[in-house]
């Protein structure tokens, strides 16, 4: 590969990866199990990654350092927005779980001590808080509704414009009588 021809592939994989890459993502998250969908996510996935091992096989050969960092930038962002594809899910769940709201005192401690928040919305295996400041993710909750515990880890923390933070939880340890609890409250 000469030098030409390396500017003429870095240009384009630099567009696959800005344009093309956000488009199959999202089209992919949207059409979940459509073979169709998958079959063509994977194919720019493994286009971009054999572009990318070439790329770098001629890296130090033939590119000057403004290209290299054009190359390292374009593999980064590559990474990135692939990994941020499971947040992209993790969100789109958020905003269903939205959808339905109900305010019932709830108390959770962080491992900080007992704090006073909301229970905004549950599901079988999580439910959505409001809580006072926003908790990292994977941090461990304890959740206590009229004396009921449940034990959960934290999937996400949004704060929203007025300082209120949703968080969503999802259950590891959760009794019975949480459940018939959690239930009671969404008849009231």
């Amino acid at each position: 590969m000469n030098k030409e021809e390396f500017q003429k592939v870095l240009k384009d994989f630099e567009f696959q990866i800005r344009k093309r890459l956000p488009a199959m993502i999202n089209s992919y998250l949207a059409n979940r199990g459509n073979r169709e969908y998958e079959t063509a996510f994977n194919h720019l996935i493994d286009t971009l990654q054999r572009t990318r091992k070439e790329l770098l096989k001629h890296l130090s050969k033939v590119a000057r350092q403004e290209e290299k960092l054009r190359y390292f930038n374009a593999v980064y962002n590559l990474d990135s927005q692939l990994r941020s594809m499971g947040n992209k899910e993790t969100y789109q769940k958020h905003l269903r779980f939205r959808r339905r709201r109900l305010a019932a005192p709830v108390v959770y401690d962080i491992g900080g001590g007992p704090e006073q928040g909301d229970l905004l919305n549950i599901a079988e295996e999580g439910a959505l808080l409001k809580t006072a400041e926003k908790i990292s993710v994977d941090r461990e909750i304890r959740i206590t509704i009229d004396g009921k515990q449940a034990r959960g880890k934290a999937m996400w923390s949004l704060a929203d414009e007025s300082g209120n933070v949703e968080t969503g939880v999802r259950f590891l340890e959760v009794s019975e009588d949480f459940l018939k609890e959690i239930k009671e409250k969404l008849k009231e």
